[in-house]
């Protein structure tokens, strides 16, 4: 099986929002294909009811993990700024 290497970003993240590593590995390996390009795909899953967003620098390095709606908050916070 694949073994993932993680960003120190990623990790940073991780602990911030304490995600399970488990449930980010099973979201990289099996989740729904968001966006892919030749250097990255971004994988979305599910955990405890929250959609969560993984970022993988190809082949197995994971760059970013985030909750989906953390993302619309920062826009919406940006444009009202």
């Amino acid at each position: 099986m694949t073994k993932f290497v993680y960003d120190v970003h990623a990790v940073r993240r991780i602990v911030q929002r304490r995600v399970p590593i488990d449930a980010i590995e099973q979201i990289a390996r099996f989740g729904v294909t968001v966006q892919e390009s030749k250097h990255h795909v971004m994988k979305r899953g599910e955990i405890a009811g929250e959609p969560v967003h993984v970022v993988i620098n190809l082949p197995f390095t994971i760059k970013t993990v985030y909750i989906a709606n953390e993302w619309s908050i920062t826009v919406a916070h940006h444009k009202a700024n």
